[in-house]
C-alpha cells in the first residue's frame, strides 16, 4: 500500500475542515470590513463582474479538474502511466484557457452592457490563467491537505494584511478585486512548484484527444448547467434590479457560500478516495466511506442550516451593518437551500463522478437550470433578491431528488439503517437549536452576545443529545480525544 492511499480519511476531513473553518473566520474579519467600506453598490459591482468571469473560467476548466481527479486517482500506484496523463490534462487545460481568453476579449468588446465592467472585468480574469497555472488537481489525487491547509493559512494572512492597506474607502473597488486575483496568484505561484515532488507537468503534443474528450465534455456540461443555476441569479439580478440589490443579495450568499464549503470540505476529501477503491473494484469499501460521509453530513448539515436560519439577522448586522438588513429573509431562504446543496453535491460529486454516472448529473443539472432561469425571469422582477434566493433553493433540491431517484443501487453504497438512525437524531437537533435560539433572543437583546450564545449552547445541548443517543461518530470522537489525553 503506497503511503498516499494510507493516509487517515479521518485526519484528511479534519484538515480540509480547518482549511474550510479558516474560509469562515478569515470572512468574518474581511467581509464585514469590505461591505462597510465599498457599500452595497460597489460591492455589487464587483459580484457582478466575478459571475461575468464565471461563465469564461468554466470555458477554461472543461471539467478538467473533476475528470483528472477521478482517474488520476486510480493511476496513483502507477507513476510514469499518472505522469503521462497529468501532462496530457494539463495540456488540454492551457488550450481551453486560451480560447477562454479570447471569447472573453470578443464578448468585452462586442458587448456594450459589459463596456462599463471592463476593468473589472479583465483583472479579475487573471485567476482564470491562475487556476489552470495552479495544477490544483494534483495536490487532491495524491490526498495532500496538509500541505493545502498551511497554504490557505499563510495566504489568508497575507490577503488579509494587503486588504487593510489597499482598501480604504469606497473608491477602491479595483484594489478589492485586486485581492481576489492575488489569492489565486499566490495559490499558482506555490503550487507550480510545490507540485513537482509528485509531477513535473510538461506540454506535450500525444494527448490522446479522443480518450479524454467524451468524459471532460460530460463533466463539462455539469458544470455548464451548475454555474448556470449559480451564476444566472446574479447575472439577471444585475439586468433587472441593478447593482444595489446584487449588493444585497451578495452578503447572503457570501455568508451561505462560505458555510456551503465548509460543509462541502466533508465530502470533497473522499472523492480521490472513493475513486480510487472504484478503480480496485472494492465495493464494500466504497460502501464504508460513502457510509460515513452521508451520516457524518446528515449529524452536521440539517443542524447547521437551522442554526444559520435561527440567527441571520444577527449575522447580516455583523457582516454588514443595518444597511443590509434587507437581506436577512434572502439568507434564511439560502439557510434552506443548504440541505439540497451539500446533499446534492454529494450524490453528484461524491458518488456519481467515481462511478462514472456525468449524465445523471448532466440531466439534473440541465433542467434545474432551466428552471432556475425560467423562475428568476419572474422572480427577480417582483421579489429582487429574495427571489434569487427562492431560485437557487428549487434549483438546489430539483437536482438532489432527481439523482435520489436516478440512484436505483443506493442500498449498495449506504447503509440505509444508519442513516435514517443519524437522520432522527439530527432532526433533535434542529428542535434543540430552535428553541435554544427563541430563549436566547428573548432574554439577550446584544447581537454578538446573541450570535456567541446561540452557538455554544447549541453545539453543547446537540452534542449532549448524540452522546445520550450514542451516535456512533460523536463516541468515535470522544475515544479519540480520551486516546489523545492518554497520550498527554
Amino acid at each position: 500500500m503506497v503511503k498516499n492511499q494510507s493516509k487517515s480519511l479521518g485526519i484528511n476531513a479534519a484538515l480540509n475542515a480547518i482549511r474550510s473553518g479558516l474560509s469562515v473566520i478569515f470572512p468574518l474579519i474581511t467581509y464585514p470590513y469590505a461591505f462597510r467600506i465599498l457599500h452595497a453598490e460597489n460591492i455589487g459591482r464587483v459580484n457582478y463582474a466575478l459571475s461575468i468571469i464565471g461563465y469564461f473560467s468554466l470555458i477554461a476548466a472543461l471539467g478538467i479538474s473533476t475528470y483528472a481527479v477521478r482517474e488520476g486517482a486510480k493511476l496513483r500506484n502507477e507513476k510514469v502511466r499518472l505522469n503521462k496523463f497529468c501532462n496530457q490534462i494539463f495540456t488540454i487545460n492551457i488550450v481551453t484557457s486560451i480560447i477562454s481568453y479570447i471569447l472573453l476579449l470578443f464578448c468585452i468588446c462586442n458587448i456594450k452592457a459589459l463596456g462599463e465592467y471592463k476593468q473589472l472585468i479583465l483583472l479579475l480574469s487573471l485567476s482564470v490563467g491562475f487556476s489552470t497555472l495552479g495544477v490544483e488537481w494534483i495536490n487532491t489525487i495524491y490526498e495532500d491537505f496538509l500541505y493545502v491547509t498551511v497554504r490557505s493559512i499563510v495566504i489568508y494572512i497575507l490577503t488579509l494584511v494587503l486588504l487593510f492597506i489597499l482598501v480604504r474607502d469606497q473608491n477602491d473597488v479595483l484594489q478589492y478585486a485586486l485581492l481576489s486575483v492575488a489569492n489565486s496568484g499566490l495559490i499558482c505561484i506555490s503550487n507550480w512548484f510545490y507540485c513537482k515532488r509528485y509531477i513535473r507537468v510538461r506540454l506535450t503534443k500525444k494527448l490522446e484527444i479522443k480518450k479524454h474528450i467524451k468524459p471532460v465534455l460530460t463533466i463539462f456540461a455539469n458544470s455548464v448547467a451548475t454555474t448556470i443555476y449559480v451564476n444566472a441569479d446574479i447575472t439577471m439580478l444585475g439586468l433587472f434590479s441593478g447593482d444595489y440589490y446584487v449588493g444585497l443579495y451578495s452578503i447572503a450568499v457570501k455568508i451561505y457560500n462560505v458555510i456551503k464549503t465548509m460543509l462541502a470540505a466533508v465530502y470533497s476529501v473522499a472523492v480521490p478516495r472513493i475513486s480510487f477503491f472504484i478503480g480496485q473494484n472494492d465495493k464494500s469499501k466504497v460502501k464504508q466511506v460513502f457510509t460515513s460521509v452521508c451520516t457524518a453530513l446528515t449529524i452536521i448539515l440539517l443542524p447547521a442550516g437551522v442554526g444559520l436560519a435561527t440567527i441571520s439577522r444577527e449575522v447580516v448586522i455583523v457582516m454588514g451593518g443595518t444597511e443590509y438588513l434587507d437581506s436577512v429573509l434572502t439568507l434564511q431562504i439560502l439557510s434552506f437551500s443548504l440541505i439540497g446543496a451539500i446533499f446534492g453535491g454529494m450524490f453528484t460529486y461524491c458518488l456519481n463522478i467515481p462511478l462514472g454516472r456525468e449524465k445523471v448529473n448532466v440531466k439534473a443539472t440541465t433542467i434545474s437550470a432551466m428552471v432556475n432561469i425560467g423562475l428568476n425571469m419572474v422572480m427577480i422582477p417582483i421579489f429582487k433578491q429574495n427571489g434569487a434566493a427562492l431560485t437557487t433553493a428549487v434549483a438546489e433540491f430539483f437536482v438532489l431528488i432527481y439523482c435520489c431517484f436516478s440512484c436505483k443501487d443506493i442500498e449498495e453504497y449506504l447503509d440505509i439503517k444508519a442513516f435514517k438512525s443519524d437522520l432522527l437524531q439530527s432532526l433533535i437537533g434542529c428542535v434543540i437549536i430552535i428553541i435554544v435560539s427563541s430563549i436566547v433572543k428573548y432574554y439577550w437583546k446584544g447581537v454578538l452576545l446573541r450570535i456567541v450564545l446561540v452557538i455554544s449552547l447549541s453545539v453543547m445541548l446537540y452534542g449532549l443529545e448524540l452522546v445520550l443517543l450514542k451516535n456512533e461518530l460523536m463516541l468515535q470522537l470522544l475515544e479519540k480525544l480520551r486516546n489523545l489525553n492518554k497520550l498527554k
